[in-house]
């Protein structure tokens, strides 16, 4: 009969005692535990930060959450929209004027006053507003003002309670409006030369303003009607003869790229939790080995497994104890550095504005950090404690490390007795031991080198190389007739170290809609963005009664730029029936795999001036020397022609895009140069000394982070080796004492121990040079379809500089914790192991 004593309070002093004689032990594990909650919290942290800080400079940009707009709507359709209950949320906005002000007016900037119904405001329009102050206009002059119009006003100062006097233009009528500032808020937005003023309903009242006449009702669909809401609204809601739906939502799809990031930060989540988990459990397996003698001598003296599982398991929670608290203190404070670097880091211009820095400083993720760290401790601590807790006294006295096994034959004693083949077995007598050091010093290597290799693949050059050929270019986004006139392009052409200068000029023409090009682009547009077929044919029904549909971007390409991309491009065409005016070229990207089959001619108009003109018509896959065109209908393809057949269709097109190639010696001079045109004329300017810039900064933080991450995971690994060669050279000293007490040198011990060094090295760099090099290439492959304009580089000053530390290291440690430990005499280290 088994009888349970009852010595709680003598456990807990054994555990408290036991902790304070394994200083070394305490110091590994709750750095271990430290590392794991840290990487676990700081990279969740960052996570669900971009997460969220991205969906809110998407709505930023967008200007509104509504994604549905219906121009000019009726009471009727209003309420007849309303009760379809397929909105989130609906909301009316009328546009009442804008400030007239000459010098807006020269320096291409305006400033627009806009009516919010209370739903629009509060559900649409201020999620993609920041920083307000103050609240909503209720009276006639009371106004909410953007902290850019203020700006544009030069009223910088002005704050909630202030009276300004503003000339606006409403109903074509110029008349001075006293206001009374009471909110102030900041607009992101594509445009960043509009500002806007918001006005009450009473002022919109009061200058016979309404939604039907001035005004656009706006939805933001449920998710549930994405793919149907257009059918539904086709359907159930009639419309007028000029009105539409306009959609500014694409359906949810996995992209090769989301896919290719998804896998990426998997992997890496992956890494450090396995690597976190094999750390803390080798250090309390190690530990509890080296202690095995402990726990024998306390089951001779009556103390059942159940109580020596507990001591083990109590000492692992007393150091989580302190462990896990700072292990998510560092984490939060690192999250407050390394969050807005990451945004900074993938943004730039407008977005990299729109973009909040945020930490979202979520509680779940330190409590599931915290209770990831916890289990991982009792999961580590599971498998040493039943070591401990089932050990016979006799056999904790005789254990070295090793599994006992049969032995199938006699051991060779003249093989055996080699130092290699002894130190193989050393290294081998505890498998599991063994495989945990491989693991952790692979991983942390293969995630170095996996980061190195991501972050050389999309280096500065790289992207310079494919996406910006030019040293400058200068665009007018709007195509805003008269920002960049003839005297703006004669100036750029005539500063001193200017080379070579490409004008691209854009018109605003209409298509005829036909069977052979538009249609095929409709489809093909429409299935990409998930809709319905039968919208096909509601929008060719519709542009019949509405043939503004069909208005379209057409861009003139001069005759030196359009030979030099016939002879880059593989998709070849007729050179000089382009350049007279007979052939227009479409980018493949409206027609998808089978764009070589669309051939036919296409008829464009100038509505304006009734003039009229059909080309033959190819597509083509083009590169990125030619600039996009202006956002058009879905579907509705961008056109690019000779400057000679534009000119012939529009002799008022608008210059729209310069680039600027000059003398390397010149070219600070003439950036300052540019920098000032550009401010002054509202154009936007690109330099590639301003992108090596950025993207070097970019790079530097990826560095900063990725190789933070994976150096961390490289002492992890190391710190598992280090701590088992302590752990394994100790266990064994009684071992190494005999056998120099029967003939063993210390010159041949530290010749074996260099050995079972070579081997961890040798072991783990040949996985690295098999396994590591095939993840290598696999991550190559997922950062080209993260960045297509990644270059794969193989890192091999970094695996050759990591294969000699790794072998320095290897070499190095097992001697000289062997020397720390054998300074006494045979004969004194022998009775002192048996004591």
């Amino acid at each position: 009969m088994k009888i349970e004593n009852n010595n709680k309070e003598i456990i807990q002093r054994i555990t408290k005692r036991s902790l304070k004689t394994n200083k070394v032990r305490n110091i590994f594990a709750i750095l271990a535990i430290i590392l794991t909650t840290f990487m676990i919290s700081s990279v969740f942290s960052v996570g669900i930060s971009f997460v969220k800080n991205y969906k809110t400079m998407n709505t930023r940009l967008q200007g509104t959450t509504a994604d549905t707009y219906l121009q000019r709507p009726t009471s009727e359709q209003i309420n007849k929209i309303k009760d379809l209950n397929i909105f989130n949320s609906t909301g009316s906005e009328i546009n009442v004027g804008k400030v007239h002000l000459d010098n807006l007016r020269e320096n291409r900037t305006g400033v627009i006053l806009k009516y919010h119904d209370k739903d629009n405001f509060k559900n649409q329009i201020s999620p993609a507003l920041g920083d307000i102050k103050g609240s909503y206009p209720e009276s006639n002059n009371e106004i909410m003002i953007s902290r850019l119009a203020l700006e544009l006003l030069n009223k910088n100062n002005s704050k909630i309670g202030d009276k300004i006097d503003i000339p606006c233009k409403i109903n074509d009528e110029v008349k001075n409006e006293s206001f009374t500032i009471k909110g102030i808020f900041t607009s992101y937005g594509l445009t960043q030369d509009v500002g806007y003023i918001f006005v009450s309903e009473k002022f919109v009242s009061e200058n016979n303003l309404t939604i039907e006449k001035n005004g656009l009702f706006s939805m933001k669909t449920k998710k549930d009607y994405m793919n149907a809401s257009s059918d539904i609204l086709s359907k159930e809601v009639k419309l007028n003869k000029n009105q539409k739906f306009d959609y500014s939502y694409a359906v949810d799809d996995l992209t090769e790229q989301a896919i290719s990031i998804a896998i990426i930060v998997l992997v890496i989540v992956s890494f450090i939790i396995l690597s976190g988990y094999l750390l803390i459990y080798n250090v309390f397996y190690i530990a509890v080995t080296k202690d095995i003698n402990f726990y024998g001598l306390l089951k001779t003296i009556g103390s059942s497994p159940k109580q020596i599982k507990k001591i083990v398991k109590g000492q692992a929670l007393r150091l989580s104890i302190i462990g896990i608290p700072i292990g998510l203190a560092v984490g939060a404070i690192v999250s407050f550095g390394i969050v807005p670097a990451v945004m900074a880091m993938f943004f730039s211009g407008t977005s990299k504005l729109a973009m909040p820095g945020d930490v979202s400083f979520s509680p779940l993720i330190f409590i599931l950090s915290a209770l990831f760290s916890l289990i991982t401790v009792i999961i580590s601590c599971r498998k040493p404690a039943k070591i401990a807790g089932n050990i016979s006294p006799v056999e904790a006295l005789r254990y070295t490390g090793a599994k006992a096994k049969k032995q199938k034959k006699n051991r060779n004693t003249t093989n055996g007795g080699k130092l290699h083949k002894m130190a193989w077995y050393n290294v081998f007598r505890d498998k599991k031991r063994a495989i945990l050091v491989f693991l952790s010093l692979f991983m942390g290597i293969i995630a170095f080198l996996s980061v190195n290799t991501f972050i050389d693949s999309i280096k500065v050059e790289n992207y310079i190389n494919e996406y910006v050929p030019n040293d400058f270019e200068l665009q007018n986004e709007n195509a805003t007739e008269g920002k960049m006139d003839n005297d703006v392009l004669d100036n750029i052409k005539n500063m001193t170290g200017v080379e070579e200068v490409t004008d691209f000029k854009i018109s605003t023409l209409r298509l005829t809609m036909n069977n052979d090009i538009i249609v095929p682009s409709l489809k093909s547009s429409f299935e990409r963005f998930g809709q319905e077929e039968e919208n096909v044919d509601l929008f060719i029904e519709n542009s019949k009664e509405n043939p503004e549909f069909l208005d379209t971007n057409v861009i003139g390409i001069d005759d030196k730029t359009i030979e030099k991309i016939n002879k880059n491009n593989n998709d070849k065409f007729d050179v000089e029936a382009f350049k007279n005016g007979d052939l227009i070229l479409i980018s493949n990207w409206y027609y998808g795999d089978k764009y070589k089959d669309i051939k036919g001619n296409l008829t464009i108009n100038n509505t304006k001036e009734k003039i009229s003109q059909t080309f033959n018509t190819q597509v083509i896959k083009f590169d990125d020397s030619l600039p996009d065109g202006l956002p058009t209908p879905l579907g509705i393809p961008t056109i690019y022609m000779s400057q000679l057949a534009l000119e012939g269709l529009d002799k008022k097109s608008s210059n729209y895009v310069l680039y600027v190639n000059v003398d390397d010696k010149y070219e600070e001079q003439i950036k300052a140069s540019l920098e000032k045109i550009s401010k002054s004329q509202g154009l936007m300017l690109e330099s590639k000394t301003g992108m090596t810039e950025l993207f070097n900064k970019t790079s530097m933080v990826q560095r900063i982070l990725g190789g933070g991450i994976s150096i961390i995971l490289i002492l992890i690994g190391i710190l598992n080796f280090v701590n088992v060669m302590i752990t394994g050279v100790n266990i064994r000293l009684k071992e190494l004492a005999v056998m120099e007490s029967i003939g063993m040198t210390k010159k041949q011990i530290k010749k074996m121990l260099t050995f079972e060094g070579v081997y961890y090295a040798g072991i783990t760099m040949a996985l690295i040079y098999t396994i590591g090099i095939g993840i290598i290439f696999g991550v190559s492959v997922l950062t080209k379809n993260v960045a297509d304009y990644a270059v794969f580089t193989f890192p091999t000053v970094q695996l050759v500089t990591l294969t000699i530390i790794i072998f320095v290291i290897c070499l190095v440690t097992p001697v000289m914790v062997f020397k720390s430990s054998s300074k006494e005499s045979v004969t004194e280290r022998i009775r002192k192991i048996e004591k």
